[in-house]
């Protein structure tokens, strides 16, 4: 199948990182790191829900919003099937979208990426600029509580 090797880009801002508690999917799904990034345009981050999980918004140039740091990964067709359900995707918890890129390395080049958004209602987080954060470094990991010290049923809707 020729779309089996498709290549795509792939911008992670959180726990998929390297060094970070999930980055072992990244590892399992063959993900090629290319260098690290940080967004051309200003967005929202920040920590939220019970279990502090980062999380982007997509509202373009928010006031307050920074700069987002990431890691510029290359998957797979098969790789990006993974990601969309470790994400949630088809549960409606984060949506894929296009993203414009700074590379970090020397070449300093403009990149178009996957990004990872909140899907759900955010008006009542990003009323609240002081939890905007620029990067999800060790200091927010703390706060995260990974997906391996959840209860079982952590997934499940009320």
């Amino acid at each position: 199948m020729k779309g089996t090797f498709a290549k795509h880009l792939v911008f992670s801002y959180g726990t998929l990182k390297r060094g970070f508690p999930n980055h072992h999917i990244m590892e399992r799904i063959g993900a090629s790191y290319l260098t690290d990034a940080l967004t051309i345009e200003n967005y929202p981050l920040l920590l939220a829900g019970k279990w502090n999980t980062p999380f982007m918004i997509q509202k373009k140039g928010h006031p307050d919003s920074h700069h987002v740091s990431g890691e510029l990964y290359r998957v797979d067709d098969k790789g990006l099937s993974v990601l969309d359900e470790f994400e949630g995707v088809h549960r409606s918890y984060y949506r894929r979208s296009k993203i414009n890129l700074s590379t970090q390395d020397e070449k300093k080049s403009s990149e178009q990426a996957w990004c990872y958004f909140r899907y759900e209602a955010t008006d009542d987080l990003l009323a609240d600029p002081s939890r905007f954060i620029a990067c999800f470094g060790p200091e927010a990991a703390k706060e995260y509580v990974p997906v391996n010290s959840r209860p079982e049923d952590w997934h499940i809707d009320p």
